[in-house]
């Protein structure tokens, strides 16, 4: 199936379940509100699942359902999703995401197999709710909580709340309030997402974005709320209490190995050569011919990846690994190009090379900076 995936390495798994209500306004990810194709689909996706299982023949490290709003499909076909990916063990992280609205005590169906929940808040403000065009309101974000707190309390699960701050019209106060009442349900994780105007969705035709000054003051004082509330940065938009870091993502911002199965959904195998692969970005196309399209990064393409990824990171660059992979020294090939970046913004010393926060908040135009060494 795939003849460039490592079978010495791990391998994680990501499901992309297409369908929506409704399209938020923000959102440029592929999915789609027609759902006359989704028997089909779901025959598709678990017949793919079952090839990859017999490639795999092992545990995938972290397993992955998003979307879309995979809780659309109703939590029988997910629970079939679960124990199809799981045919050969339990990953060490199983994650699935779920909008508030459909969050419901049918959840538990799948605690036999999923571990962490994900759940899309954004907002407890009703105004900045509809300003991103999300279904959801403060009502049904506080019953979603309230029913994945008491199975937190139930079982050994992780909870992560979405936030985004940045949003036209919600002050930084607003931000701090969407905060202090998210951890108020004692969740493990947040992410916190500065609003993103992508070219070709609603939002951009409704509503125009907050100037630099006015983002990057929401951004420290968020910041500064969740160190304050016991949540570590560990990554640019992640924030976790201690040992609850989000396992699947890292596997991205590490460049691991991972293999994302549905519609428009990415993959990137290998090690020191690596693959990326993409799948069929409509229902229609991935029902009819569920395959890859193949591309082989140059050494250009994945040291420029490798930036994009770790420098994202509160860890930064580990600079044995870097070598361990590109077969130069780190210091030899970017020293020259640090030197340009104003002080503060990183700290570079014999392991490692990371940004500060200050470096966070620019952090596209110090990968600029780094990228003219390549």
């Amino acid at each position: 199936m795939i003849e460039a995936l490592d079978l010495s390495r791990p391998v994680s798994l990501y499901i992309h379940i297409p369908f929506c209500q409704t399209k938020c306004g923000y959102c440029a990810f592929y999915s789609t509100v027609d759902h006359s194709a989704k028997e089909q689909f779901l025959a598709t996706l678990n017949k793919h699942i079952s090839v990859l299982n017999e490639e795999i023949k092992k545990p995938y490290k972290s397993i992955f359902i998003g979307g879309g709003n995979p809780g659309i499909i109703g939590f029988d076909e997910l629970l079939k999703i679960a124990e199809n990916a799981c045919k050969y063990g339990k990953p060490e992280e199983f994650s699935i995401e779920i909008n508030p609205e459909h969050v419901s005590n049918e959840i538990e169906k799948l605690i036999p197999y999923v571990n962490r929940i994900s759940v899309g808040i954004q907002s407890f403000d009703d105004n900045a709710l509809k300003t991103i065009g999300r279904n959801a309101r403060r009502r049904d974000n506080i019953n979603a909580l309230n029913i994945l707190s008491s199975l937190k309390d139930k079982y050994k699960l992780q909870i992560n709340g979405d936030l985004i701050c940045c949003i036209p019209g919600h002050s930084k106060e607003k931000t701090l309030e969407d905060i202090e009442t998210l951890s108020s349900f004692n969740v493990d994780h947040i992410s916190l997402y500065s609003l993103t105007f992508e070219e070709g969705t609603k939002l951009t035709q409704s509503v125009k974005p907050l100037d630099e000054g006015e983002e990057r003051e929401i951004l420290i004082a968020a910041w500064d709320k969740l160190d304050e509330l016991g949540y570590e940065q560990y990554e640019i938009s992640n924030f976790a209490q201690k040992g609850c870091r989000c396992i699947h993502n890292q596997v991205y911002w590490n460049l691991g190995q991972y293999i994302g199965l549905g519609p428009s959904a990415e993959s990137s195998v290998g090690y020191k050569k690596v693959i990326s692969l993409r799948e069929k970005d409509s229902v229609e196309e991935y029902i009819k011919t569920p395959s890859f399209d193949a591309y082989k990064l140059s050494k250009e393409e994945l040291e420029e990846e490798y930036l994009l990824t770790h420098l994202r990171l509160k860890d930064g660059i580990n600079k044995e690994d870097y070598f361990d992979r590109f077969s130069q020294s780190f210091d030899d090939v970017y020293n020259s190009f640090i030197e340009n970046l104003e002080e503060g913004l990183y700290t570079n010393d014999e392991k490692c090379f990371k940004l500060t926060r200050e470096g966070f908040l620019v952090e596209n135009q110090v990968i600029l900076t780094l990228a003219m060494a390549i």
